[in-house]
């Protein structure tokens, strides 16, 4: 779909409610694929490849009220006048930062593994410096070696109870992007590149669902502060479970999510 001279790859397919789902760095249209199966509920379900990811791919550096502007127009073009939106980590970033400057477009908000982005001036500068030189190793070493990089990372220590079926889906879904175009996502949508929402998350209104891993003590802790500033929230704690909760146990995650949206 193209709209403001940019294509995007939109997927759109069943009845229901409108449920747009965005996947996390490094990832596709494909993410939720272990979740949507599960859910009970009939949902028209939306999905969008980031800039950068995959069909999308790299379409220039978009910064996040770009996309989120792309995004209005997206909907726009789909006769869409509101939707609940589902995001897990970047994608969840961008579904807050869509939800905080087109509150009028989004019906339930729903966030796994997420953050308002970084609270001071300093964290930001820091985090921007350190996307950079992600971006360059992407850019000089390839995907392959930035994969394997990125796989280490102790954030992401639960996959490795994945079956290797999932892990194997997985890592091709990581190896499937192209390093101009994850360089271009954390330079343009990167955590510290976007507005922070810490101090205005009290003026969303639309009802709020929060879910974390029991093991990922970091973004545990994040949701538990948003979780006292928006207006309507609840914050839902997974077991056996770390940053990636739609994989590590998708059939909790999908009754999680069936709740929420036919409250």
């Amino acid at each position: 779909m193209r709209v403001n001279d940019r294509e995007y790859w939109v997927e759109d397919e069943g009845e229901g409610q409108a449920l747009l789902m965005l996947h996390g760095f490094t990832g596709s249209t494909s993410t939720f694929d272990s979740v949507t199966s599960r859910y009970e509920g009939s949902y028209r379900l939306i999905k969008v490849d980031l800039p950068g990811h995959g069909k999308t791919g790299a379409i220039g550096m978009v910064t996040m009220e770009r996309f989120c502007r792309d995004l209005k127009a997206i909907l726009d073009h789909m006769g869409l006048e509101k939707v609940s939106l589902l995001g897990y980590s970047l994608g969840g970033r961008t579904a807050l930062s869509f939800a905080m400057l087109y509150p009028e477009y989004v019906e339930r908000l729903i966030l796994e593994s997420a953050s308002p982005g970084l609270p001071t001036t300093d964290e930001q500068l820091s985090r921007q410096a350190k996307d950079k030189g992600i971006s360059e190793k992407l850019m000089e070493e390839g995907i392959e070696s930035f994969v394997d990089f990125w796989e280490s990372l102790s954030l992401f220590n639960s996959q490795r109870n994945l079956s290797d079926d999932v892990k194997e889906g997985l890592r091709k879904e990581r190896l499937d992007q192209t390093p101009k175009g994850l360089s271009e996502s954390l330079l343009g949508m990167g955590t510290g590149h976007q507005p922070s929402w810490w101090d205005q998350l009290s003026s969303l209104i639309c009802p709020v669902l929060l879910i974390t891993g029991e093991e990922d003590e970091k973004f545990r802790s994040i949701n538990e502060e948003m979780a006292q500033r928006f207006a309507h929230a609840s914050h839902r704690v997974v077991k056996d479970a770390g940053h990636t909760v739609h994989l590590e146990n998708p059939g909790i995650f999908a009754k999680i999510v069936d709740g929420f949206m036919i409250k």
